[in-house]
Formats: structure tokens, sequence, C-alpha cells
């Protein structure tokens, strides 16, 4: 599939921008000293992962090189630049704030860093779907799209957040907990969008003038999206159950859980790039 690599940078980028958001959010609300600093450290794996989904979205150009042309692309407005830089932008600000808390620079100015490199990870996942919601590809034309790319980010991010804070359950202690119960309340809800959002979409699709029936255009489609459903409620609802009966330090279910929704969203994925096909025209 042509479209792989960039399955994984808008899975991969949604997903981070999701884990970056519940881990900021955390470090604006909390004061005490010990937390900030272990919250401050588990941003480096938002920086990482955030490489990994560029590195995966480099792979996609015929000429790498060229990737500065990107610039130009500001001059109209291309949605391809305004992705591009808005991803460059939201990293950029991510790092600053790293470095900042590293070497303890402008303490008074960090928060406000901190809450820019919020709005820009929101403008990151807008800026993705404004790339694909082209009049040319129907099946994509549509709030739809919107729905899925922040959703992505929601059921990716939650059970990732809950993952890095059990990772650090025995410094964090009973904060770790009283948090591990909020997020899996927020994936209970995640969990109920989806599995309504979901198919009010594959319904939606079948409603627009498609020269095939999207679910037939290739023989792994209808499997595909059942995969997604399928995984989606079992690493959400696994976990969800298990947190809210009292099991809240466990990172190998966590992990589990954050591995088959990531799965579950690149079924999604592969599944919304083989629409493309039905562009105007081809």
């Amino acid at each position: 599939m042509h479209e792989l690599p960039l399955v994984f940078f808008t899975v991969l980028a949604q997903g981070t921008v999701g884990l970056f958001l519940v881990l900021a959010s955390l470090l604006m609300a909390n004061s005490d000293a010990l937390r900030q600093q272990l919250l401050n450290k588990l941003l480096l794996v938002v920086l990482v992962l955030l490489g990994i989904s560029g590195a995966a979205a480099m792979t996609h150009l015929g000429q790498p090189l060229r990737a500065i042309n990107v610039i130009f692309g500001l001059e109209h407005l291309s949605a391809l630049s305004v992705e591009i830089i808005t991803t460059a932008l939201f990293g950029g600000a991510v790092f600053t704030y790293v470095a900042m808390v590293h070497f303890g620079i402008l303490a008074k100015l960090q928060k406000l860093v901190l809450a820019g490199a919020m709005v820009l990870g929101v403008l990151l996942l807008l800026a993705i779907a404004n790339v694909y919601t082209l009049a040319t590809v129907p099946a994509w034309n549509s709030g739809w799209t919107i729905f899925q790319f922040v959703m992505t980010a929601f059921v990716v991010g939650i059970p990732a957040a809950a993952l890095m804070l059990r990772s650090q359950s025995a410094s964090l202690g009973a904060f770790q907990k009283n948090t591990d119960r909020a997020l899996a309340t927020l994936g209970f809800i995640a969990l109920g969008l989806v599995l309504v959002g979901y198919p009010l979409y594959l319904f939606w699709l079948g409603q627009v003038d498609l020269p095939a029936n999207p679910l037939g255009l290739f023989d792994y489609h209808g499997r595909l999206m059942l995969a997604r459903l399928g995984l989606l409620f079992a690493g959400l609802g696994v976990w969800v159950m298990a947190a809210t009966r009292g099991n809240n330090s466990s990172t190998g279910l966590a992990g589990v859980s954050t591995v088959l929704v990531l799965t579950a969203e690149l079924c999604g994925r592969i599944f919304f790039y083989d629409l493309h096909m039905f562009a105007s025209g081809m």
C-alpha cells in the first residue's frame, strides 16, 4: 500500500497529541514538585513518538531533500504545507518546554509555553484533517474525517497516558491511582462515542453517491472494519473495567490495551486511505 507511511504518520501523530494533552493537563493542574518532575520526564516519550511519526511521513516523500519546498506552499495556504509547519511548531514547542524545564530557564514562562504547545497540538489535529477534507474525494469530504482523526487522539492518547503514569506508580502513589480512575472514565466515554460514531460513519458512507460499495472495494475491507471495532472494544473495554474495579497499577494490562487500540486505529486508517479510489475522475 503506497499510503502506508501516511497511515503510520497520521495515527501516531494524533495519538501522540492525545497523550501530550493528557500529560500537559496534569502538569497544569499540579503544583507538587515531585509530580511535576516525573510528568516532565514523561514528555520525552512524546518527543520520541512525534519523531517516529515524522520519520514515517518522510519515507512517503519521493525526494525527501525537497521537503523544504513546503515553505513555498504557505504562500497560498496549502493544506499540506500548513500540516507540516504545524507539526514542526508543535514539536518545537514541546521541545522548548522540556528544554526550559531541564535547564531551569525562565520558570515563570514555562506554563505559558506549555499552554501554547497544547493549542498547537489541537491545531495539528485540525490541520491533518483539513488535508483530507477534499471536495474531489466525496468519501473524505465530510465532518466524519475530523471526527475520526480527533477520536484517534482520544482512544490512543488516553490509555497511552495511563500506561505512562502506571510506569511511575511507585513514585506517584495515590495520585497515579486517582488519575488512572479518572482516565478510565474518559476512556469509557470515548469507547461509547466510537461504538456509536463509527457505525454511523459507515451508514453515512453507504448513502454517499459512490461507484461501488466501499466495504466491498477490496476483499479485506469488511474484515478490516470488524477488526477495528473488535480491537477497540477489547482494548478500551478490558482496561476500563479493570481500572474501575481497582486494578490501577498493572502496566502490562495498560500496555496491551494501548497496542490493541493503536492496531485498531491503523486498521481504520488503512480503510480510510483506500477510499481515495473514489476520487473524482478516477
